[in-house]
């Protein structure tokens, strides 16, 4: 009788786990810092070195008129075919004196409660590796793999993606043949459970740009001394002025004219879900806490007191579209170890925003709106330079892939939780837009502590989480169980 396959290959990668850690080691040994550019054609040029070592078919690295990304296709014959996205950038590191270990040491350390755990500025570049080990043990191990495997990867997620689009038009035919799209990552929090989110928002980044030059008024070419600011006039507060009108209320309501046009309530279903979802999560007056992106901050109080009222703080973190966020203006002086000057009337400045919008938003539309606006109060002058756009999607719960992988899940003992959107406008929602696939992202066993410092992967486990075999194996059987599927 033959061996069955998840068993072979649970035993190749337990045999080769010293060199699986050594390479996620040297992933992590490569910095990818995206937004100070730092590393990104090296990393994508190693992306390539690891998919030529798991002997794809084609693996290539892609020009694009920003960073490179990487293509790979391994043709294993199969009937059914994934995609992966997958972003090899990371976060900066701002404060490396805060950090035990250093950030790219990539160094093997032991931490409680987890036993031994690789150290380092990982991103989702080790998860991608985990997911590469294990299609090189399964390779190994069986001579082929019960699924074809396309790869479409980027190093400017934290850029907002601007260049994925391009990337993605020029494999159009290929990809569209796809099944499902699926981003396998040890994806455990520390109580052992998983979060996956069903839907994600679209998205509009952009800069709001203002300068002397375009206003006609103010220092022109080169900022002057703040002392001529009695008769000259502030292009820094020209952009303060521009920014007042979009928002009020802290930025809680935009004013800018029918942004609330394209608004479509959550119907009663949907409300449902979300009472659903707050039960599966024990309830609690602080259970609003617990809402992806609050833990990384001291949150006291919501928007409009929402803290009291749970459900309505879930369904419009859900559903809502009173997203306008600034991430931050970029105008004169900007402190110390800048390269910026004090004392300066700014001849140029510009914000960085981000707006979330729920489904049933066209995000061009937004942007025209948006770009009225501006131009309705006297702000024509005030450039909008788009970074980038993201499509809002939906997984069916029902998908046979996400089935799978909560098989998979159940298997390994993890509790699941479904969140039917993210909050977050994201590019691989692409995959679904465009292509009308299911896609899954970061789910799996496995733990990674994502908190600053220590960055950590875990390697042992324990009774909560899995350890890194487990982690690797947990890929293969969803591959293996969704290739069954008729």
């Amino acid at each position: 009788m033959a061996a069955d396959p998840s068993t072979v290959v649970e035993e190749r990668i337990k045999a080769d786990i010293e060199d699986h850690i050594r390479r996620i080691q040297k992933a992590i040994r490569q910095p990818t810092l995206s937004v100070d550019g730092v590393g990104l054609r090296e990393t994508a040029e190693l992306t390539v070195e690891f998919l030529q070592e798991l002997e794809c078919d084609e693996a290539e690295l892609i020009e694009t008129e920003g960073a490179p990304g990487v293509w790979g296709y391994l043709d294993a014959d199969a009937e059914k075919t994934l995609v992966t996205y997958e972003m090899l950038d990371t976060r900066l590191v701002t404060d490396e004196h805060m950090w035990d270990h250093p950030p790219f040491g990539a160094e093997r350390v032991d931490m409680e409660p987890y036993g031994e755990v690789i150290v380092g500025r990982m991103g989702d570049k080790a998860a991608f590796v985990t997911y590469l080990n294990s299609l090189m043990a399964a390779r190994e191990a069986l001579d082929e793999l019960p699924v074809n495997v396309i790869f479409l990867m980027e190093t400017e997620e934290i850029n907002g993606s601007p260049y994925y689009y391009e990337m993605l038009d020029l494999y159009e035919d290929r990809i569209a043949d796809a099944d499902a799209c699926l981003t396998p990552a040890p994806a455990q929090n520390a109580c052992g459970d998983v979060s996956i989110s069903l839907g994600y928002k679209s998205a509009i980044y952009f800069d709001l740009r203002v300068s002397g030059d375009r206003w006609g008024r103010g220092p022109q070419g080169a900022s002057i001394h703040s002392m001529s600011n009695s008769v000259v006039d502030s292009p820094a507060w020209r952009l303060v002025e521009a920014l007042s009108c979009l928002t009020d209320d802290g930025g809680t309501e935009v004013l800018v004219d029918g942004f609330y046009d394209q608004y479509e309530p959550p119907t009663e279903d949907e409300r449902k879900e979300i009472r659903d979802l707050i039960e599966r999560l024990g309830g609690g007056a602080d259970l609003w806490k617990s809402l992806p992106g609050l833990s990384s901050g001291r949150i006291e109080r919501l928007t409009n007191n929402l803290q009291e009222d749970v459900e309505e703080a879930f369904v419009r973190y859900t559903y809502g579209p009173e997203s306008f966020n600034i991430q931050g203006i970029n105008c004169g002086f900007l402190g110390p170890n800048t390269g910026t000057h004090p004392f300066q009337l700014p001849h140029e400045g510009y914000a960085t925003l981000d707006v979330r919008l729920p489904r049933g938003y066209d995000p061009d539309t937004t942007l025209r709106q948006i770009r009225n606006h501006l131009d309705a109060y006297g702000y024509e002058d005030v450039e909008l330079d788009v970074r980038a756009t993201h499509s809002s999607c939906q997984t069916d719960r029902d998908a046979d892939i996400v089935k799978i992988v909560d098989d998979v899940l159940s298997y390994y003992g993890a509790g699941v939780t479904y969140w039917p959107y993210s909050s977050g406008g994201v590019p691989w929602a692409a995959f679904n837009s465009r292509y009308d696939m299911p896609v899954l992202h970061r789910v799996g066993v496995g733990h990674q502590g994502t908190a600053d410092p220590d960055e950590f992967l875990v390697i042992d486990g324990n009774e909560t989480v899995a350890g890194l075999a487990d982690c690797e194996i947990s890929y293969f059987n969803m591959l293996q169980e969704f290739a069954k599927i008729k």
